[in-house]
C-alpha cells in the first residue's frame, strides 16, 4: 500500500515485523552494554585477587617480625613482588603396590597347593592366607597383576585355557 499525503494511520505504516526487529536491536544493545560493564567488574576483581595473592604470600614468606629470612640473614620487606613461578614437579612414585612379603617364593608354594590356577585365584588365595595368618598390612588385596609378574620369576609356565583365560602351572 502507498502513503499518500500522511493520511493512513500509524499501525498501517509499521509492520510487525519491524516493531519485533526494533525491539530485538534494543535488547541487543542492553546487553552489549551489560557485557561491557561486567568485563570492567571482571577486570577489576582480577586486579584484586592479584594483590591478595602477592599479599598471601608475602606474608608467607616473612617472618613474624616483618623480616624476610634468607639463608641465616633477615631481608627487610620492602616491596610486595609478585610471586615466583614454581616447577612442577613430576609424577611421584606410588611406592611398591604388592606387599613385600609376597615374593615368587610364596606363588610357587600357592601353585604346588593350588596345581593350576589363574593369576586372580593365586593372588585370592595369597590374600586368604595373609588375612589367616594375621600380617601387618593385610587388609590389602594382592593384585593379579603382580602375580603374573611373580609367577613368571617363580618359573611357572604359562597356557591359555578353553575360557581365554592364562594359568599357570609349575614344571
Amino acid at each position: 500500500m502507498v502513503l499518500v499525503d500522511g493520511a493512513s494511520n500509524t499501525m498501517e505504516r509499521t509492520s510487525p515485523l519491524v516493531t519485533a526487529a526494533q525491539r530485538l536491536v534494543g535488547r541487543i544493545e542492553a546487553l552489549v552494554d551489560e557485557v561491557a560493564r561486567l568485563r570492567e567488574d571482571n577486570a577489576s576483581l582480577r586486579r584484586e585477587v592479584r594483590e591478595a595473592v602477592a599479599l598471601f604470600d608475602g606474608a608467607a614468606t616473612a617472618g613474624s617480625d616483618g623480616h624476610h629470612v634468607l639463608r641465616g640473614r633477615t631481608l627487610l620487606v620492602t616491596k610486595v613482588k609478585a610471586p615466583a613461578r614454581r616447577r612442577r614437579r613430576g609424577r611421584v612414585p606410588k611406592g611398591r603396590a604388592t606387599p613385600t612379603d609376597v615374593t615368587a617364593d610364596v606363588v610357587r608354594a600357592v601353585l604346588v597347593k593350588l596345581g593350576e590356577a589363574t593369576a586372580s585365584e593365586i593372588a585370592a588365595e595369597i590374600t586368604r592366607a595373609r588375612v589367616q595368618a594375621g600380617v601387618l598390612g593385610s587388609t590389602a588385596p594382592v593384585g593379579g597383576r603382580a602375580v603374573r609378574f611373580l609367577a613368571e620369576r617363580a618359573g611357572a609356565t604359562t597356557r591359555v585355557a578353553e575360557d581365554g583365560q592364562r594359568r599357570y602351572r609349575l614344571g
